[in-house]
C-alpha cells in the first residue's frame, strides 16, 4: 500500500511539473509573438507602447517557479536569456532598432537570493546615448550602458563576486560596437556596472572596455578559460588607412588578436596573442 501512494504521488508531481513547463512553453510562445510584433512596428511610438506589452508579460512570466531554469530555446533565438554560471542571476535581454540602425537595449535581471530563497527582477534603464566618456565611469541599473550580453564570467572575491560581461551594440549606421563590462550586485536588489578591473594598454585602469569598428568588418569577442589561465581575446582593429586614424566607423580587423588576462582579480592587457597557442575559436562573433 505504501509503495502504491508513493508511486501515486510521484506521478501527480510529474503532471504538476509537465503541466507547469507545457505552460511557460505557451507563454514562450506568446512573448515571442509580442517581440516580433514589436520589432515590425514601423511607428515609433507604437513600437514602445508595445515593448512595455511584452516586459510586463515577460515579468509575469518571470513569475513564475520554473522561469529560471526553464531554457527558453525558441525565445533564445531572439534575445539574450542566459544564466551566471554560479547561477546568481539571469539576464533576459533584447534590443528595438531605432531609425538610422540605432539600438535601444532593455533588460531584466532576475535574481536568486539564497537566504530567502526568492527571486527578485530588476530591471536596466538604457542610458548609454547620454554617456560621458564611458570607458572611465561607474553606471547603475538606472543609468545603464546598454549592450545585448552573450557571455558572463564571474570573478570570485573574498566576499562578493564581480562579473565580466562580454556584449554587442549595434551602435549605428556605420558601425557596431563590442563591450566588455563589469558588474557587481551590491544593497538588497540594485547593481553597479564599472568596476575599475581593466589594465588597458596605456597602463590606465578602465571600468569597462568598449570596442568601435566598421558595420562591413567583423570583431571576435570571446572568452577562454583553460587549467593555468583566463583570457579574453579579440582582433586587433586598425583604421582601414592612416587618414582615418581616430575615425573609429571605420576601424577593421587585421587578422591580429589581443587580449586581457585574468590576474588577481583584474583584466591585464595583453598586445599580439597566438591564437594558435591559445587553442581559441577563431570563428567571429557577429551581431546576435
Amino acid at each position: 500500500m505504501k509503495s502504491i501512494y508513493l508511486i501515486a504521488l510521484l506521478f501527480l508531481s510529474t503532471c504538476c511539473f509537465s503541466q507547469k513547463t507545457n505552460s511557460l512553453i505557451f507563454h514562450e510562445d506568446t512573448l515571442i509573438s509580442l517581440l516580433t510584433k514589436t520589432r515590425n512596428e514601423k511607428d515609433l511610438k507604437k513600437a514602445f507602447e508595445l515593448n512595455i506589452d511584452f516586459e510586463n508579460y515577460l515579468r509575469k512570466v518571470l513569475s513564475h517557479d520554473q522561469a529560471f531554469t526553464f531554457k527558453f530555446d525558441s525565445l533564445s533565438k531572439m534575445m539574450s536569456t542566459i544564466t551566471s554560471p554560479d547561477n546568481a542571476f539571469r539576464i533576459f535581454n533584447w534590443n528595438i532598432e531605432l531609425p538610422k540602425q540605432e539600438h535601444i537595449y532593455h533588460c531584466l535581471i532576475l535574481k536568486y537570493n539564497p537566504k530567502s530563497k526568492q527571486y527578485s527582477i530588476i530591471k536596466l534603464q538604457d542610458k548609454s546615448a547620454s554617456a560621458f566618456d564611458p570607458e572611465y565611469l561607474s553606471y547603475s541599473d538606472k543609468t545603464w550602458y546598454g549592450a545585448l550580453y552573450y557571455k558572463i564570467i564571474p570573478i570570485k572575491k573574498p566576499n562578493s563576486t564581480i562579473y565580466t560581461l562580454l556584449g554587442w551594440d549595434g551602435n549605428n549606421q556605420f558601425s557596431n560596437k563590442k563591450i566588455i563590462e563589469s558588474m557587481a550586485f551590491h544593497k538588497k536588489d540594485a547593481v553597479k556596472f564599472g568596476l575599475p578591473i581593466f589594465i588597458s594598454d596605456d597602463f590606465r585602469t578602465k571600468r569597462r572596455v568598449i570596442f568601435q569598428y566598421n558595420k562591413n568588418s567583423y570583431m571576435s569577442l570571446k572568452y577562454k578559460k583553460s587549467k593555468k589561465q583566463e583570457l579574453i581575446i579579440f582582433d586587433h582593429l586598425t583604421p582601414k588607412s592612416p587618414n582615418l586614424e581616430g575615425m573609429k566607423d571605420w576601424y577593421v580587423t587585421d587578422l591580429s588578436f589581443d587580449a586581457f588576462k585574468l590576474e588577481k582579480g583584474k583584466w591585464i592587457y595583453i598586445q599580439d596573442i597566438d591564437v594558435q597557442q591559445s587553442s581559441v575559436d577563431k570563428r567571429p562573433y557577429n551581431s546576435p
